[in-house]
């Protein structure tokens, strides 16, 4: 057998042993002339998001709906248009799109809807990454190893991940920063005065002004949605629409715990085999019930603005304060945010830039409309 026959081999073997992590497949595959299960096809994979093949299935399904007598979505923008991206702009360009696909198709054509979905999580992967909280969960997974090697051993996600070495903050700070250095603090009572302070002075920055205002439509369409949620939970309606547009990209085919798709199974990804119930399933209420309950949030008490930007951040991890950087969870898009960010599993890039809108700039974008009066 030749070299590329070995690695096809220990690639196989790899996934026969569940060392990684991938799509669901509806039916048995051939990989390699191999008649693999479908079972162990969970475990290969996704290919990388092709930039040029995302935009031409977008495009057909934009066709197919307007075939089928689709009623439009207000979530549409420009529709049938070729895009022009990069891998750093295609997030911004398509996300709409296949939010406005799903939202055409979801009740009148499960599977346009489905499709629309699947490529959203495709989509959503290259910019998700796992939440420091997730780290403490009683959950164990196994890694790939670098270079397309594969380890058969296991982390405990409750014993954490080594935080990334201490790096000392540039002595210069951007004209858009705040006045005050961010923080290294912890703790909440620490942190109270600084969110306020940020919260206020929050603007969106212009080249994002399109975009954050489709993000504010995007949740008041969906509100009814995420208050159903929130009555069964107690938590606010707009924590639960910033954390669906952060963990899974408004994708309402998707699971809210990390963005996985189908909804017809349990989640793959880290929190894995969630839910353990819900009915029916391929319900996105059920399913975000059963992630807010796993993550602590719901049935809570205090939702004042700063505690709810002291979860979020505290959920997705506080690792941007030892860079001297506003964590772009929160501040991406804003004027309190330019760039840095972790590009993999604790690996920290000075240069490279988020391409989600910040939690906390949603919920300013809320409050200003209107939707949000904040509780002492």
């Amino acid at each position: 057998m030749g070299e590329n026959g070995l690695r096809k081999r220990d690639f196989l073997k790899a996934a026969m042993l569940g060392a990684i992590g991938g799509p669901v497949f509806a039916q048995d595959q051939d990989l390699f002339g191999i008649k693999v299960p479908k079972a162990l096809m969970q475990f290969i994979p996704a290919k990388p998001l092709s930039i040029a093949t995302t935009v031409e299935k977008i495009i057909r399904l934009e066709a197919d709906a307007d075939q089928k007598g689709l009623a439009e979505s207000p979530l549409q923008r420009r529709k049938g248009e070729r895009v022009f991206a990069t891998e750093t702009s295609i997030y911004q360009l398509v996300l709409p799109r296949l939010v406005a696909l799903i939202d055409r198709s979801e009740l009148v054509d499960l599977g346009l809807a489905d499709e629309a979905g699947s490529l959203l999580a495709e989509l959503h992967a290259t910019q998700h990454e796992l939440p420091e909280a997730l780290l403490n969960l009683p959950i164990t997974i196994s890694l790939p190893q670098p270079e397309g090697r594969f380890a058969h051993s296991h982390l405990s996600l409750a014993q954490g991940v080594p935080l990334p070495e201490l790096v000392k903050p540039s002595e210069e700070r951007s004209e858009t920063d705040t006045n005050a250095p961010l923080s290294k603090s912890k703790d909440f009572l620490s942190l109270k005065d600084e969110y306020r302070r940020l919260f206020h002075s929050a603007a969106v920055r212009s080249e994002y002004r399109d975009s954050t205002g489709w993000h504010r439509e995007m949740m008041q369409k969906s509100k009814p949605r995420y208050q159903s949620v929130s009555d069964n939970t107690g938590v606010p309606w707009y924590f639960i629409a910033v954390c669906h547009a952060l963990e899974s990209s408004f994708n309402f085919r998707a699971h809210l715990h990390n963005g996985d798709f189908p909804l017809t199974a349990r989640t793959r990804q880290v929190p894995a085999g969630r839910p353990t119930k819900w009915l029916p399933p391929s319900d996105w209420e059920s399913s975000a019930r059963d992630a807010l309950r796993l993550l602590g949030f719901a049935d809570q008490k205090d939702w004042s603005l700063e505690r709810t930007l002291y979860r979020l951040e505290a959920y997705n991890g506080f690792g941007y304060r030892r860079y001297g950087v506003a964590s772009p969870y929160l501040w991406s898009f804003s004027n309190h945010y330019e760039r840095g960010k972790y590009i993999a599993d604790r690996k920290w890039s000075a240069t490279a830039k988020s391409q989600q809108c910040g939690a906390a700039v949603m919920l300013k974008l809320l409050a200003d409309a209107g939707e949000i009066d904040w509780p002492e």
